[in-house]
């Protein structure tokens, strides 16, 4: 077995882990040519890596000296419920090809050690998602997928919709869409998804977020009714969402009864229209992996290119380690 040595990530290890970030960007890119080139993205990735590494709690594999792996999250409150955690994103990890499964599995059991110390019990970790054997070692420490980054070139789309009528909305169309939205943030308590989304002032909420710069929402109306919406904006959950040529998908929703009559792709269609006018080569989307409904849609027309995956730790174990 190769033996690596696990330090806490310093300065000096900086320049080993963003190598092994781009070299699984590279691999990524190998499996979904139309991602935006490294070299776009580098400078970017540099200050946030600096930022984690000096904000976040994050480990480093050396063996003779060299960077062969590294694991840094931000601490959290709450992460996908009540209970404090940690949360790598997708530039805050990396391995060696060579080894790889060997070395993300000395790197967590020593983070996860100190994690678990500080009382951190919910464990987060984004990862590339054409890398079947990152995947498959994540899933053996105990990890399962909860959310999804996906991304497809501007392209048009064939949608036909009887009776539909599809408009780009405006700060006039809100009072209609609000109650649309209510029910969008309502839909993620049911099973299997249970996930609690603010729907306190929805009105307030659409007002809000279409006044921010380059924010865009399309609607579908069927007979006069609001049927379904979709938000578009500069910025997604990825480094690579952040990019000038993508813009990212952020909300979306067809109400229940006008579900599987093409509601979703005649919106998808038309921001692909405007998007390929407004010269955007790219659109991104994230969804959790458990919204059955949402996660067939778009699996059908993005490809996905990040899994985030999560693991929930027993407290119990926790107060028994302060007790000891």
């Amino acid at each position: 077995m190769v033996k690596f040595i696990i330090r806490e990530l310093e300065a000096e290890h900086l320049p080993g882990a963003l190598k092994l970030v781009r070299e699984g960007y590279e691999e990524e890119k190998k499996m979904v040519p139309f991602l935006p080139a490294y070299k776009e993205l580098e400078e970017s990735l540099q200050i946030k890596l600096k930022a984690l590494a000096d904000e976040g709690k994050g480990f480093v594999a050396l063996r003779d000296g060299e960077v062969t792996g590294f694991l840094a999250g931000y601490p959290m409150d709450q992460l996908f419920g009540s209970c404090r955690g940690v949360y790598v994103p997708l530039f805050g990890q990396g391995a060696q090809k060579e080894n790889r499964q060997e070395i993300y599995r000395e790197l967590y059991t020593c983070a996860a050690e100190k994690w678990v110390e500080e009382g951190k019990y919910s464990h987060a970790l984004t990862f590339f998602a054409q890398d079947r054997e990152t995947i498959d070692t994540w899933f053996w420490l105990g990890f399962g997928l909860r959310c999804v980054d996906a991304i497809r070139k501007t392209e048009p789309l064939e949608a036909t919709a009887s009776g539909l009528e599809v408009k780009k909305g405006n700060f006039a169309d809100l009072p209609m869409l609000a109650s649309l939205d209510q029910k969008h943030s309502r839909y993620y308590r049911n099973s299997p998804v249970f996930m609690l989304k603010s729907c306190e002032n929805p009105l307030q909420d659409l007002k809000e977020w279409l006044k921010r710069e380059n924010h865009h929402l399309w609607y579908a109306l069927q007979e006069g009714t609001p049927v379904g919406y979709l938000q578009v904006e500069p910025t997604g959950e990825t480094f690579i969402s952040h990019h000038p040529a993508v813009m990212n998908i952020t909300g979306a929703f067809v109400a229940d009864k006008t579900r599987g009559r093409g509601v979703g792709l005649a919106l998808l269609a038309q921001a692909q229209n405007w998007l390929k006018e407004e010269g955007y080569p790219l659109c991104g989307v994230d969804f959790e992996s458990i919204n059955i409904a949402g996660s067939k849609f778009w699996n059908r027309y993005f490809t996905p290119y990040t899994f985030s995956l999560v693991r929930r730790i027993d407290e119990r174990v926790g107060r028994e380690k302060e007790n000891a």
